[in-house]
């Protein structure tokens, strides 16, 4: 009966410690249409350090996102690494996607985008790519709601693009 308790807490600790010293790399989207706004909300939640990483990896320059040394064109940085990197087309046309503003919540940067749609959404296609480019193991959940139709969308480093129809 002992050495059944401490295989169990011995087993605990395990994966307590592999949770805990394991860092993971994941982003959250939050996509929702509202047609009587005549646009599509987008909200993205990712770790700062992570984002800033990819940031430095890419313009070799620091951008204390959220803080107070932060660089001041900041936003249009990660406007436009968030553009590439995230794109959504709708009844197969590109959109454009507008940088609204962002926030801290902790360790997280929430950003917010919008784009101007106005008819009904037929079809979705979203490539999502956000942090792959710098971590190979960077998950990005996408929650939809479009149309009264929810559902969630898991994207990795190997599957970037992701097609729905909606009726």
């Amino acid at each position: 009966m002992n050495k059944i308790k401490i295989s169990l807490l011995v087993t605990l600790f395990v994966l307590t410690s592999a949770f805990t010293f394991h860092k993971f790399y994941v982003g959250v989207f939050q996509v929702d249409y509202f047609k009587e706004k005549k646009a599509v909300q987008i909200t993205a939640r990712l770790f700062i350090d992570d984002l800033e990483k990819a940031l430095y990896k890419k313009h070799n320059k620091h951008f204390y996102i959220t803080t107070k040394d932060e660089v001041p064109d900041a936003n249009s940085y990660i406007a436009k690494y968030l553009e590439e990197k995230f794109k959504i087309k709708i009844n197969n046309k590109i959109q454009t996607i507008q940088f609204l503003s962002k926030e801290q919540e902790e360790n997280i940067v929430i950003c917010y985008f919008k784009i101007n749609f106005k008819d009904n959404i037929k079809e979705l296609d979203i490539t999502n790519n956000v942090l792959s480019d710098i971590f190979s193991e960077q998950q990005n959940l996408v929650h939809l709601n479009i149309n009264g139709n929810k559902k969630t969308i898991l994207f990795t480093n190997t599957e970037t693009n992701q097609k729905l129809k909606y009726k």
